[in-house]
Order: structure tokens, then C-alpha cells, then sequence
């Protein structure tokens, strides 16, 4: 898909996530990493953060995303920070002698963040870089989305 179209919003009136028909555009940030820069996670955090700060490349775009999925990834922003809660609660009454309780809701805390933040991850849109530095891949867009975008595309190309 075009850079331009994605920053610009001219994109069909369908939900990249859900595959419903919708017209409301929802400004985000995606970064367009290669893939072999995932591959530097089993290594360590800081590799792979490193790889995607020098190789990455940051796009504000505007999707056409539903209201209802819109409402999912608010409430689990509103999850991921009570699970941090939860997280520094349990430091905190370690800092104090609870024991056993305080560590396991830490760790509760650390572990449900960090899933949350991963399926929250997979429940959006992403893109990796294409040959052309004027195209992305999208990945992780519902398959009426993409036969949309097709469609529109295509009767660009017959104009």
C-alpha cells in the first residue's frame, strides 16, 4: 500500500481490524520495522530494541477503524495499567515484609501486563517494509479491508 494514501486517510471506508463498514479515520503511529529484527528478541530486549530504533521508520497515518474496536483497545489500555498497578503495589509491600503475597502480585502484575500488551500488539494493525521506500506491507488487516483497498486501487489504475 501507498505511504501517501496511509498519512493522507484515502483509504475505503472499511475497518482495517473488523472488515465493517466505517468512515471514522483514527490517527496512530506505526512502525515499519524488517522482520529480522524480531528475530533479535530471542536474544535479548535490548538488541531488539536497538535494531528497531536504527532500522525502523515511523509513519502517522490515519485508518478507518470502528468504534467498537476502538472501545476493546481503550479497555485494554485501562487493563495494561492495572496490571501495573497491581505490579508496583506488590514491590511495594515487598518493600514492607509481605512475603509470598506481595511477590506473587508482582509477578501477576509483570506477566498480565505483558500479555496485554502483546495481544493488544496483535489486535492492531502493523507493516513491514516493502522493496519500494513509497510502499508498506499492512499485516494484521481483515480480509475485506484488503480486497477494498484492492478494488480501489485497481479502478485508480483504469482511470
Amino acid at each position: 500500500m501507498r505511504v501517501v494514501d496511509l498519512e493522507s486517510g484515502d483509504l475505503p471506508a472499511v475497518c482495517a481490524k473488523t472488515g465493517v463498514a466505517c468512515d471514522g479515520l483514527v490517527k496512530d503511529t506505526l512502525r515499519v520495522v524488517p522482520r529480522w529484527v524480531s528475530a533479535l528478541a530471542i536474544l535479548l530486549i535490548v538488541p531488539y530494541l536497538v535494531g528497531r530504533l536504527y532500522t525502523g521508520r515511523k509513519l502517522e497515518v490515519k485508518l478507518p477503524i470502528a468504534p467498537d474496536r476502538i472501545a476493546r483497545i481503550r479497555r485494554m489500555v485501562r487493563a495494561a495499567w492495572v496490571a501495573l498497578v497491581v505490579a508496583a503495589a506488590g514491590f511495594t509491600a515487598s518493600l514492607f515484609g509481605a512475603g509470598g503475597v506481595a511477590a506473587v502480585a508482582f509477578l501477576a502484575g509483570v506477566v498480565g501486563y505483558f500479555v496485554i500488551v502483546y495481544v493488544g500488539d496483535q489486535m492492531w494493525v502493523g507493516a513491514r517494509p516493502s522493496d519500494h521506500d513509497e510502499l508498506v506491507v499492512l499485516t494484521r488487516v481483515h480480509p475485506a479491508f484488503a480486497a477494498a483497498l484492492a478494488a480501489q486501487y485497481e479502478a485508480a489504475r483504469q482511470e
